[in-house]
C-alpha cells in the first residue's frame, strides 16, 4: 500500500509538537506493517504565494515519510473558501511526488476543514480518509460555510475517523451519514510516559520533596480554559496543608495574561511557567507530580489525558468532549468535573492527592486499552 498524508498538522523541526500525534499514527502504521509506504504532504498556511515549497526541515525520525512542506494560500477574512485555496496550493506538492513515481492508493487526511475538504476537491479518485480531531468538529459546525463543506466532504470521503465517540455524535448530529463516520482512539506512548520514582524525577527537576505538584501540559489558548486552572489551583494552594505549585507546560498567546492572573491571585513564583517541552521531558514532569488538570472548554480526546494516566498520575478534568469517555473504564473516570465551578475543580484536586489510584494499576490498564500498536492496527483495516 502506497500512503499519503496530507495535512497541516505534522511536526517539523521548529514546531516538533505540531500535529505529534499524526506523526505517531504513522509510526505506528509502519512498525505494525513495515511494507506501507508512507509519504507526507505537510501544508503550512500563510499569506502569500500557494503551493511554493517550504524551507522547513523534518525531525530526524520523521526523514523516513520524506515529508514535502508547501505553502498553502490562506485568507482570514474568506475562511469559508480556504478548502478551495487549500486544493489548489497541492498542485506542486502533488506533481513533485508523480515526478518521484509515487501514487497513492489511499490518502489520510487530518483536520476536517479546509485540509481533507480541500483534498477532497482535488483527489475524489483515490480514496480519502478524513481525521476529526477536535476543535474542526467543535467551532467549524457552527460556521455555515465551513459545515457546508465538512458536511459535503463527508459525503465524498470513502471514511471519517473521529477521535472520540462525541466527534462521532455531533458530526451525526449535523446529518454526515453514518456508516461514513467511525471512532478510532488515539493511543499513548506506554515506552516513555510509565510510572517511576517520584523522589527521583524531583531531584532530577529540583523539586523540593515535600511540595504538592500540580502540572498542566498544552498550549495556553482560550480554549484550554486556563483562568479557571490557575483559581481552582490557589483554592488547592490553600487547603492542601503544605507547599504547593502549579506547573505550566507550553505556550501560547496567553501567558502575559495567566502571568498577570496569577500575580493578582497572589501565586508568584508559585506557578511555574516551563515552556514548551519534548516528550520525554514532559513524561519526567508527570513521574514528579502528584497530579495533572486540564480545566478545557471543549475537546478531542487530549494527549495529555492518555499520557497522565500512562504515568500512573490521576487527572482531574472538566467534563468535555471525549475526556470522560476514555477515563471511564480508568480509575481516574473519578476526577472528571462536571460543570466550571472553581470550587468542584479544588475539590477534585485535592480527592485526587489524598487518595491517588495506585500507579502501577492506573498504567497497566491504560497500556491495555490504549496502545499505539492498536490504533494503527484500526487504521490499516480501515485503508485496506
Amino acid at each position: 500500500m502506497k500512503l499519503l498524508l496530507v495535512s497541516n498538522l505534522f511536526p517539523d523541526q521548529a514546531e516538533p509538537w505540531r500535529g505529534l500525534d499524526n506523526a505517531t499514527v504513522l509510526h505506528a502504521i509502519r512498525e505494525v506493517d513495515p511494507s506501507v509506504d508512507i509519504r507526507v504532504i505537510a501544508m503550512r498556511p500563510v499569506l502569500g504565494v500557494p503551493g511554493r515549497r517550504l524551507s522547513l526541515h523534518a525531525r530526524a525520525q520523521d526523514e523516513v515519510f520524506q515529508p514535502a512542506y508547501h505553502a498553502s494560500a490562506y485568507l482570514p477574512r474568506a475562511g469559508g473558501w480556504n478548502h478551495r485555496w487549500f486544493a489548489l496550493s497541492m498542485a506542486r506538492a502533488e506533481r513533485d511526488l508523480a515526478a518521484q513515481g509515487f501514487r497513492p492508493d489511499a490518502i489520510l487526511a487530518p483536520w476536517l476543514f479546509p485540509d481533507a475538504c480541500g483534498v477532497l476537491l482535488r483527489r475524489r479518485a483515490v480514496p480519502v480518509v478524513a481525521v476529526a480531531q477536535g476543535s474542526d468538529v467543535h467551532r467549524y459546525l457552527d460556521m455555515p460555510m465551513r459545515r457546508k463543506a465538512i458536511l459535503s466532504m463527508t459525503s465524498s470521503a470513502r471514511k471519517v475517523v473521529t477521535r472520540s465517540e462525541d466527534l462521532r455524535r455531533r458530526l451525526l448530529h449535523h446529518k454526515a451519514e453514518p456508516d461514513k463516520v467511525v471512532t478510532i482512539y488515539n493511543g499513548v506512548d506506554h515506552h516513555t510516559f510509565k510510572p517511576a520514582d517520584r523522589g527521583a524525577a524531583r531531584e532530577a527537576l529540583q523539586v523540593p520533596a515535600d511540595e504538592a505538584v500540580v502540572l498542566f501540559v498544552g498550549n495556553f489558548l482560550p480554549v484550554k480554559g486556563l483562568d479557571l486552572l490557575l483559581e481552582s489551583f490557589a483554592g488547592f494552594h490553600r487547603a492542601c496543608g503544605r507547599p504547593a505549585r502549579l506547573v505550566l507546560i507550553g505556550g501560547g498567546p496567553l501567558e502575559p495574561m495567566l502571568r498577570q492572573q496569577a500575580t493578582a491571585l497572589g501565586l508568584d513564583g508559585i506557578v511555574i511557567f516551563a515552556g514548551r517541552q519534548p516528550p520525554d521531558a514532559v513524561a519526567r514532569w508527570m513521574q514528579a507530580a502528584d497530579l495533572v488538570s486540564l480545566t478545557s472548554h471543549n475537546e478531542g480526546v487530549p494527549n495529555v489525558v492518555l499520557e497522565a494516566c500512562s504515568s500512573g498520575r490521576p487527572i482531574v478534568c472538566t467534563q468535555v468532549g471525549g475526556i470522560a469517555e476514555v477515563l471511564a473504564p480508568l480509575e481516574c473516570g473519578r476526577f472528571v468535573v462536571a460543570g466550571r465551578d472553581p470550587g468542584a475543580v479544588t475539590g477534585a484536586m485535592l480527592d485526587a492527592f489524598r487518595d491517588p489510584p495506585d500507579p502501577q494499576a492506573l498504567h497497566e490498564q491504560t497500556r491495555s486499552r490504549y496502545a499505539w500498536s492498536r490504533c494503527a492496527t484500526e487504521y490499516l483495516r480501515l485503508l485496506r
